[in-house]
Parts: C-alpha cells; sequence; structure tokens
C-alpha cells in the first residue's frame, strides 16, 4: 500500500531520518542558543538540511517533508531553540521544493552523478534562503536589515558547503550498504 507515492517502509525510513535529525537536533540548536543566543542557528541548519537533502534523494517530497517534519515536530517537544514553533512551516516549504527538484532531475536525467543532483538541489535550497532568512530575521525576529545582509551570506554557504557534503557521504555510505534494497 502506498501514500503519496511512498510504502510503508519508506515512509518508516523517512520517519527515522527525522528522528536522527531531531536527536542531533536537540544538541546541535542548544549549542546554536548559547553561542547566538537564539538569534541564529548555524548548526541546526546544517544538521536538519542535510537529513532533508538525503531524504529528498532517496523519496522524493513526500520522504522530505517527513522528515523534516518529525524533525521539526521533535524540536518542538524538547524546546530545542527559541525559533522551534517556526521550524514546522519552514522546513515543510524546503521539503516541498528540495524534493520537487530530486523528482524533476531525475526525470529529466536518469543517469546524473548524485553528487550533481545533490549540487542541483542544494542551490535550490540556497536560493530559498533569500526569502525564507529574510523572513526569519527581518520579519519574525525584528532584527534590523543589515543583520539579514550579514546572515545571508552565511546561510548560503553553510547550505552549499557542510549540508551538501554531509548528505553526499551519508547518500554513499546508504548505496554502499544497501541498506534500502529490496532483496
Amino acid at each position: 500500500m502506498k501514500f503519496l507515492g511512498l510504502g510503508s517502509r519508506e515512509m518508516m525510513v523517512a520517519s527515522i531520518f527525522g528522528v536522527v535529525g531531531g536527536v542531533i537536533a536537540s544538541v546541535t540548536e542548544r549549542v546554536d542558543a548559547v553561542v547566538t543566543g537564539g538569534n541564529a542557528t548555524p548548526l541546526g541548519f546544517v544538521n536538519t538540511y542535510t537529513w532533508l537533502l538525503v531524504s529528498a534523494v532517496l523519496f522524493g517530497p513526500t520522504g522530505a517533508v517527513i522528515t523534516t517534519e518529525v524533525q521539526a515536530f521533535l524540536g518542538l517537544v524538547t524546546a530545542a531553540n527559541p525559533l522551534s514553533w517556526l521550524w514546522p512551516f519552514v522546513n515543510f516549504i524546503f521539503a516541498v521544493v528540495v524534493g520537487s527538484v530530486s523528482v524533476l532531475i531525475s526525470r529529466f536525467n536518469r543517469h546524473i552523478a548524485i553528487n550533481a543532483k545533490l549540487v542541483l538541489m542544494s542551490i535550490s535550497c540556497a536560493i530559498l534562503d533569500i526569502p525564507l532568512t529574510y523572513l526569519v530575521v527581518v520579519t519574525i525576529l525584528g532584527l534590523p536589515f543589515i543583520f539579514y545582509l550579514m546572515a545571508l551570506p552565511v546561510y548560503i554557504i553553510l547550505q552549499l558547503v557542510p549540508s551538501t557534503i554531509i548528505s553526499y557521504v551519508i547518500l554513499k555510505a546508504i548505496f554502499r550498504s544497501r541498506i534500502l534494497s529490496t532483496t
């Protein structure tokens, strides 16, 4: 039986990715809150978008939404940082867009290398960072526009470099181990 294109096994794995991301976030986002006073979440950002990319590659938008929403729910329950209430909404937008980009890339070029696919997906995240970083920094936190201008390059670089590299390493380990193969 499939739900929104995913079987029960895929939904379970996407949920597990969300739990793993949520457990890691319970530490990284607390470190972020201590270091930045709750005004930035660079470690939490890298963690979330690493698992988002992994899930989107493997399961498309539905899996990415499951992963990010499970992680966001755990952040809410554990009060991982002062902005935990916001992440379910922001992560949903990223998951739908990046998961859809993954599906479109696969439809247009089935033989694309995983690293090239991840870079294209990560670029779509970086493009989304432009309005969503503004939303968080200026609209939600009420910080001056200059803070947005300072934060945006940081988040774009965090998206394009560590999240993409860590996602690549995780995906290569998953593919090599054949842990998701049906046989």
